[in-house]
This record gives C-alpha cells, structure tokens and sequence, in this order.
C-alpha cells in the first residue's frame, strides 16, 4: 500500500474539521449517555490515547462520574466491578489488541459498552457483545498514514460535541504557526484541560523517533522534576500548552524558568474546548516540521522488522482472562471488596445451594425478556434461534414458561411470532412488569385505554416532565419515561420521580429497564407472574432474569424463592439469584446453557450439570 506523504494529510485538516462540524453526532451522543450512567473507562492505543484522554475528561465533567484513560492492556488487567462502562476507540478494529479487548466486552466485564469505530457495524458486531454500541464514523477525507492525523481530530471534534450542548470550537482551524527546530529533549508542560494535547504530542514525538518527550503538568514540575530539568536544559525545548483559565499558572510557571531555557507558549485565548481543537491540528502541523528538518516524512517511516512482530504479536493464550463467576458476582453486589473470609462464606452457600437444586423439580419457568431471552439492543428483534429452539423444545415436553417485562403489546406479538401456535397455551406473559398477565392464546385487551391512576401519575411528574424534557408514553397500567435529551441518566431520575409520586400520595413503583423508566401500580410486580406460572403449572417455579441486584427491575423476581438465578447481575443474598457461569458467557449465551441443564424426569423437570464457582 503507497502512503501519501505527511503533508497531504495536514491539507486534508481543513475539510476534515469541517466535515466533523457537519457531521451527526447523535449515534456517539447516545453512546456516551448510556456508557454516562456509572464509572467508565476509555480505551485507546498510540494515537487514540489521545481521544481516551479526552473522553475520560468529558465523562467526568458532563457525566459527573469517575473515569480514566487506559490502554487495552490495562483494561484487560482491570478487575470487574459491580459497575463500569467501556468505550474503545479503534479505527479499524481488526488488531488483536482491539480483538482481545472487544471479547472482554463480550463476556460482560464491562457495561455498558461501545466501540467508536470506522468500521462497518456488521462487521464488527459478532466480536463484540450485542449489547455493544457501535458508532460508525465516516472515513475522514485523507486516510491516516503511519500516525492518526485526520481520525483524531475528527473524533476529537465529534466527542466535544457529543458531550457538550454547545461547545464554543473554533469556526476554522488556526493558521499554521510555524516551529523552529526543537532541542534533542522536550518537555511538554500542560494545564489538566489540555492533557490530551499533551498526551498527543508525545505520541507524534515518540512514535517517530525525532525527539524524547516528557509530560508534566505545571504543579507536578515543581515537585522535583525542575531538578532533573536544570540538569538537562541546554538539551530541552519546554512546549507550555495553556489556555483562558490556565493562563496565569501558565504565566508564572514560565517566568520561573532560566532565562536560557527554549521556551514555546501554546496559548489559546478561549475555552479549553477550542483550545484542543486548535492545539491538536498545532501538534500535528510540529511533527511535520520537526520530521521534514530531519529528512524523515512521519507518515512513511522505515518500520522495522521486530516492530512489525510485536504489533501483530497475537495475545491469546499469552494473556489471563479475567473472568467473573458466581461467588465474584456475590462479592461484587455485597459491595464488601474480595477477601478471603467472604468468599469462604459464599464458596460454602453455593455449595450448599446447587445440591438442594439438583433435588428439586420444576413445573415452571419465569424468564425476564429484555437482557436475559435477548439481547437489550436487540430487543426489537426476535431472539436468537437457539433460544427459541430449546425453548419450544421444554415447552412440547410440558413445561409451563412465563415471560415477565415491561413491555407491552409488542411483548405478545412477538411471542406469537416465534412460539408455535399449538404451544401457545402453555405460555403465560406477563405485561408492563406483571400488571397484565394472560395466556399468549388469549385475546389481548386493549392496552392503551388510560386509567384514573395513570392520568393522577402523568399530573403528579408534569414538572419534572417540563424540566427534563421527558418522552412519556402513558398506558393504563404503567407510565413509561426516558430522557429524550442531554446526558442526564436514568439513574438520577428515579429518586426525583418517587418523590414527586409520594408528595401527590399516589402509592407506584419506579423501576428502571435497559432503556427506560416505568412506573407502575405496588400490586405489578414481576413476582405475579412467576406466582401465575405455578397456579397454572401446579408446582415450583425457576426464575431466571439479568437485573437481580438491589435496585434492578428483576431483583423482586429473583428474590421471590431460593431457585432464581442471574445471566448477569445477582443480588448479595447468598440463598438465591446466583450466577452460574464461569463468566465468559452473560445474557442469553447464558440462558442457554441453564436450558440446556433443565432435564425432563418422572416427577417434573430437574437442574442438573449446574456449578457455582
């Protein structure tokens, strides 16, 4: 493949810029907002560290939650938490680095997740976990050569745009300021707000061998590092990146320096937003400078043969997985930490748990829909076809199962879609979290009819309404609300919905779902239909849902009995909603394989090959 010289990337900036402007960010804004609801991390590799760095500083302004940059090996190294979100930035996806990490997504180590990506979605979907969202860019204008040029700052530009209403970017970028040569060492000295900036001059520096960079920000210098500077000086050029606010400190730590110091003021008179854009196209307009005075052309270096074996260096088999099982996830929804003694009391209790298991017997199967039969972001589509299969398959030896979720109509028709007819009066469905429960072979009424408590539900969150600019959708038996704009998250509008609901006396649940709000009468509840499924059925329930700790829209469900189970979060009980998995399967991948354990005997239906570890 013929790279095209450095500088014809740099031509390309202007158009490039432009075009990430124009461009709709609404697929990496709805990325950013459900990646938004927690912790996160954000992964990135050489130059997309750089965008790691930045979107790690957006999450934590916008979102008010904690993040931090990381490379894909740390990623891989991070232990599982109860929590954390994910969001890899990888152009084409295909390097094992990007590989390994998207099959982390796949097992659940991380959720929610996405991947931001100029690949095709199809492509890349089987790799990483359905529930990935995948954020197709456009191709910039000029392809990247050895370093990312056009990819970064049109990320870059689209990931401040996501994240903030109205960023104050730069209608144009800067003109080219023009370098002078550097000094054999540069020390890169930087306001917090522009670490990304930072973060990419090292990369462009480093990866083509033209100078040794060092980053400090300003406070961190002056903590001893000024001493090995004095040392080296006469070497070192000192880069000062700041902007309006950072402009004092900047000032004085500048002043402070020798006299014969080689000092370069970066300063942008504005927001640090447009003090990154305007900044990032200077650090790449430097390298070219810096490369041309030394005869080297940085997107066409010489690569040597070892440095191509280490970037294709395959990880499988040379790397741990770092998989979550049952006694991890008990550890994890406890909220206690990993220590000895707490895992010695769970170790016993799942042992315990699954020989009792193995000797009871089943009438009945209550399963969650969205997260637990499909996947959430596929839950408009039919399940997989191994789980319809092995489902119809229970269903013809006698098997009464019922779906609980809070979906409505579409629920029932979909159900109807992929059940056989002949089966469809073994099958109970439960709507709108339990409040409509019937058989899929009766005549579904009419849902959309409101009620007097629903209308009472709608007045009593109308401000609310006002204020978040809410998508309510009201039936009889259940409001619906999602947050139509913003980063704000469905987490902090529980607390403020029950509240409103208690002030106006209106006794509800508010629960939340993968992708909504629902509000619903105290008697609908998930429970109801596992207690219809073993009416109808005659004996014991199996529930299993993906939600079951504190909080989640399945934890009533799997804390109905002991015999619950979890493809994905459970509560701290130790009794109940276990995970049974060794971790690297989650969600229905899951659900198939607790299926393929329910065994028809004489006396019902028996759990059987099923471990906790």
């Amino acid at each position: 493949m013929v790279r095209l010289p450095y500088r014809s990337e740099l031509a390309a900036l202007e158009v490039t810029y432009d075009g990430a402007m124009a461009a709709d960010v609404e697929p990496l804004r709805s990325a950013a907002h459900a990646v938004g609801g927690g912790p996160a991390v954000f992964v990135g590799s050489g130059g997309s560290m750089v965008l790691a760095v930045l979107a790690a500083r957006l999450h934590e302004w916008v979102c008010r939650q904690p993040a931090r940059a990381c490379t894909s090996l740390e990623l891989l190294d991070l232990p599982q938490l109860d929590r954390r979100g994910a969001m890899l930035f990888s152009s084409s996806a295909n390097h094992p680095d990007a590989q390994r990490a998207l099959a982390d997504f796949q097992r659940g180590r991380f959720g929610p997740t996405a991947l931001v990506t100029h690949r095709a979605a199809a492509d890349v979907q089987v790799l990483a976990s359905p529930d990935t969202h995948i954020v197709r860019l456009p191709e910039p204008i000029q392809r990247d050569g050895f370093l990312a040029t056009g990819s970064i700052l049109q990320i870059a530009t689209l990931l401040l745009r996501a994240y903030l209403d109205e960023p104050n970017l730069p209608a144009v970028l800067a003109a080219d300021d023009g370098e002078a040569g550097l000094r054999d060492e540069v020390l890169v000295l930087s306001a917090p707000s522009l670490g990304c900036v930072a973060a990419d001059i090292e990369v462009r520096l480093v990866e083509s061998g033209l100078t040794c960079v060092q980053v400090a920000d300003f406070r961190n210098f002056a903590h001893g590092r000024h001493t090995g500077f004095a040392r080296r000086s006469e070497k070192t050029t000192v880069l000062v990146l700041s902007d309006a606010v950072s402009r004092p400190l900047a000032d004085a730590t500048a002043a402070a320096l020798p006299a014969s110091t080689d000092v370069r003021r970066w300063h942008r008179d504005s927001g640090w937003e447009a003090a990154v854009v305007a900044l990032l196209a200077r650090s790449m307009r430097l390298v070219a400078s810096v490369g041309e005075r030394v005869g080297v052309d940085v997107a066409r270096p010489a690569v040597p043969d070892f440095g191509r074996r280490l970037y294709r260096l395959p990880l499988r088999r040379r790397l741990p997985d770092r998989l979550a099982a049952g006694v991890t996830r008990k550890l994890l929804a406890s909220g206690s930490g990993d220590h000895a003694a707490g895992r010695a009391i769970y170790h016993e209790a799942a042992g315990a748990w699954t020989e009792v298991l193995a000797e009871q017997r089943f009438s009945g199967l209550v399963l969650d829909y969205d997260g637990t039969v499909c996947w959430t972001q596929q839950r408009w589509e039919l399940p997989g076809a191994r789980v319809r299969d092995m489902l119809g398959e229970l269903l013809r030896r006698g098997l009464v199962v019922g779906f609980a979720s809070g979906r409505g109509r579409s629920l029932h028709a979909d159900l109807q879609r992929w059940v056989p007819p002949a089966l469809w009066p073994q099958v109970v469905v439960g709507l709108y979290n339990g409040a409509v429960r019937l058989r899929l072979d009766d005549e579904l009424p009419d849902l959309r009819e409101l009620s007097a408590w629903s209308r009472a539900v709608v007045a009593a969150v109308a401000d609310v309404h006002q204020a978040w600019r809410l998508d309510v959708e009201e039936r009889g038996a259940q409001v619906s609300v999602a947050i139509s704009e913003g980063m704000m998250h469905h987490g902090q509008l529980i607390p403020l919905l029950r509240d409103r609901l208690d002030d106006a006396g209106i006794a509800a649940q508010v629960v939340a779902s993968g992708h909504s709000v629902d509000i619903v009468e105290p008697s609908s509840t998930k429970t109801a239909v596992a207690d219809a499924v073993e009416q109808f059925a005659g004996g014991a329930v199996l529930a299993v849902g993906d939600q079951g700790q504190l909080g989640g829209n399945d934890h009533a469900l799997l804390a109905r009995t002991d015999w619950t189970l979890s493809v994905d979060r459970c509560s701290a009980d130790p009794a109940r909603c276990w995970f049974a998995g060794a971790g690297d399967l989650v969600g229905p991948d899951l659900l198939v394989s607790y299926v393929k354990a329910l065994r028809k005997r004489r006396d019902g239906f028996a759990v059987t090959g099923i471990t906790v570890s």
